[in-house]
């Protein structure tokens, strides 16, 4: 190789590298940041929404008035018969005295045997009428039918009228033999009156 030969690949490389000095090559650049994944997180169950429960203000005052419990009792204690006539008229006007002097005189002579119990069955509630037609029964067994001697006499008679429609009364007879007291309560039924519960002495 000659000297000239060696001069022209000096200047050939120098000029590469000039014009790569000039002209350098671009550098890569920074990779593109991968875009983040948007987090999926599960989300619980959720049940329908309760609507909220309204606060109901009670009055736990007790009740004070004598009135009030008195009506509160008197509720309580109503029977079949003054349910039943609520809607009905006003029972007849009466003599309660006479006519608790009467049923009561009309009892004791069925009770002794004097009269038929069925003449009492209109004055009657059935379970009164049933209890008293049982017992005279009995009685007739034992003692046998009263056909003499002094008649039944009626010696006393209180009536107290708890309301309109409800009467309470005792009476003392006298049956010829011994005195027998009687106790009774007297309800309007179907304008008339009712015996719903009695008591022989």
């Amino acid at each position: 190789m000659t000297a000239l030969t060696v001069a022209e690949a000096t200047s050939t490389l120098e000029d590469a590298l000039a014009a790569g000095l000039a002209h350098p090559r671009p550098r890569p650049g920074p990779r593109p940041r991968r875009a983040a994944l948007p987090r999926v997180r599960p989300v619980p169950e959720v049940g329908p929404a309760l609507a909220p429960v309204p606060r109901v203000e009670h009055d736990l005052r007790p009740v004070h008035t004598l009135r009030t419990r008195i009506s509160v009792l008197r509720g309580a204690d109503r029977t079949h018969v003054q349910e039943a006539a609520d809607d009905q008229p006003a029972a007849v006007a009466v003599d309660h005295r006479s006519l608790v002097g009467s049923l009561a005189l009309a009892s004791i002579e069925s009770l002794v045997g004097r009269r038929p119990v069925a003449q009492l069955a209109r004055w009657l509630t059935p379970g009164v009428y049933d209890a008293l037609h049982a017992r005279a029964t009995a009685s007739a067994r034992v003692l046998g039918p009263r056909s003499g001697g002094r008649a039944v006499v009626v010696r006393n008679v209180r009536t107290c009228r708890l309301d309109e429609r409800v009467v309470e009364a005792s009476a003392v007879v006298d049956d010829g033999i011994r005195v027998r007291a009687l106790a009774l309560r007297l309800e309007a039924h179907r304008q008339s009156w009712r015996v719903t519960a009695l008591e022989i002495g």
